[in-house]
């Protein structure tokens, strides 16, 4: 077991336990091996929403590579509220193959590789 990607795993845990507009979480899947680690954790917004984040991850001279990503927050109608990640499905899309996805359906591929604890610091800003 990789201890640096089990520790950035166990920083994402506290991170959210310690936000103020999370009420849960339920782990789904956390898997480290020597070189690389998956987790899947579905989290329970304050205001009835969620927000469900994947990430694996790889651990290269002591630093952590987000390989593939999605975090996903939805209203509690289901409804998405916003997208980030760097599946495929948008190969037209300029410069990178990170993108976000809004909930009135505009896509934008123009973003910086955003990290969980980024999408949680957004959630928080507009759940204020």
């Amino acid at each position: 077991m990789n201890p640096i990607i089990r520790q950035h795993f166990d920083t994402v845990e506290t991170c959210l336990i310690e936000s103020p507009v999370i009420i849960s979480y339920e782990v789904l899947r956390r898997e480290v091996a020597s070189s690389d680690g998956k987790l899947r954790i579905n989290v329970f917004l304050c205001d009835g929403g969620t927000f469900e984040l994947f990430e694996y991850v790889a651990e290269s001279d002591g630093y952590i590579r987000l390989l593939k990503y999605s975090f996903h927050w939805q209203d509690t109608q289901k409804k998405l509220r916003r997208r980030w990640d760097n599946a495929p499905h948008h190969p037209g899309l300029p410069n990178s193959p990170n993108h976000i996805h809004y909930e009135d359906g505009v896509v934008r591929g123009d973003i910086d590789t955003p990290d969980v604890f980024f999408v949680i610091r957004e959630i928080e800003e507009a759940l204020k």
